[in-house]
């Protein structure tokens, strides 16, 4: 997947989608993760992905994925 300069993601804090800007850094996305008590799937599964190599655009939609599948 191509650097994106927005996203629609899962926001597990919000409990919607949403259109937003990809976040320039791992601490500003981890950010966007905290406050929901989904909060330890969905960095866990963040810094999972960022390890496999996925950008930080897929690993905060596929953590947005992880809050809705629990």
């Amino acid at each position: 997947m191509a650097h994106l300069s927005r996203i629609r993601w899962y926001n597990p804090s919000l409990n919607t989608f949403e259109w937003r800007e990809v976040p320039e850094s791992d601490e500003e996305a981890l950010s966007l993760l905290e406050g929901s008590p989904y909060s330890p799937i969905c960095t866990e599964t963040y810094r999972e992905w960022r390890k496999l190599g996925a950008s930080i655009s897929e690993a905060l939609i596929r953590a947005g994925e992880a809050a809705k599948q629990d």
